[in-house]
C-alpha cells in the first residue's frame, strides 16, 4: 500500500451532518444522503466540483460510533437550506492512501495508515475523510476506489 504525505488544499462544500451514527448504519445513511445532496446541488443549478466525501469526527473509543458529515465539493457557495449547509474540507498536511474494493473492508487501509502515523511519529487531528472516487451503482464492488485522508496536527 502506498501511503503519502500531502499538502491538501481546502474545498468549499455543501454538506449535511449526522450525529452519533453507528458504524453499521453508515451505508444506509450514505445511500440516502448523497442523492439528496446531489439533488440539492442540481436544484441550485450547479455541479459537483470534486469527489463526494464523508468526514468522520468525534469517534467513540471503539470506533463504532461517529459524527459524520456527508459533503460534495462545489465551485461557489450555495444558499443554505434546511439540513444543507456550507462547509470546507481540511487544508494542510495530511497522509493519504487509496483503498480499492468494498467499503466494508476499509479497515484494511485504515490500519496501515494508523501504523504509519505511529512509526513516523505523526499525529492525526482525529478527523478522517473518505473521498468516493467511483460510483457503487455502476462499479463492481471489487473495483471501488476510496481515497482516505488523515489530516495531521
Amino acid at each position: 500500500m502506498n501511503i503519502e504525505i500531502i499538502n491538501k488544499e481546502t474545498e468549499i462544500t455543501v454538506a449535511v451532518k449526522f450525529e452519533a451514527v453507528e458504524f453499521t448504519k453508515m451505508a444506509e445513511i450514505m445511500t440516502e444522503g448523497y442523492p439528496k445532496l446531489m439533488a440539492y446541488v442540481t436544484k441550485c443549478g450547479k455541479q459537483m466540483a470534486g469527489a463526494p466525501y464523508c468526514k468522520y469526527t468525534n469517534g467513540s473509543e471503539d470506533f463504532m460510533k461517529w459524527d459524520i458529515e456527508l459533503g460534495v465539493p462545489v465551485s461557489e457557495p450555495l444558499p443554505e437550506q434546511g439540513e444543507f449547509y456550507m462547509s470546507k474540507t481540511c487544508a494542510g498536511r495530511a497522509i493519504t492512501a487509496m483503498h480499492k474494493g468494498a467499503y466494508k473492508d476499509i479497515e484494511k487501509t485504515y490500519a496501515p495508515m494508523m501504523q504509519y502515523l505511529a512509526k513516523n511519529k505523526l499525529e492525526s487531528t482525529g478527523v478522517y475523510y473518505d473521498y468516493y472516487l467511483s460510483n457503487p451503482a455502476d462499479t463492481p464492488e471489487s473495483e471501488l476506489l476510496t481515497k482516505v485522508v488523515f489530516p495531521l496536527k
